[in-house]
């Protein structure tokens, strides 16, 4: 299974500049989900689901076309 939080940008990062343009990491990082780097994404209803499916904490799983990140 691929590490899916290895090319997460900081949490420290904005998102946004403040002209409400996607900063550079962020970017990067929605090009990573966009072409798979980061695998494909696991397909799971809520948290309790991704971790029964190994996703790791902070790790991407995705629900009905949604990206998540797992909280617990």
């Amino acid at each position: 299974m691929p590490n899916r939080t290895a090319n997460l940008p900081p949490a420290s990062n904005p998102w946004v500049d403040g002209k409400g343009v996607p900063t550079i990491p962020f970017a990067q990082f929605l090009s990573a989900i966009d072409s798979n780097v980061l695998g494909p994404l696991v397909s799971a209803a809520n948290d309790a689901a991704a971790a029964k499916a190994g996703v790791p904490i902070n790790g991407l799983y995705q629900n009905a076309g949604a990206v998540r990140i797992r909280l617990v």
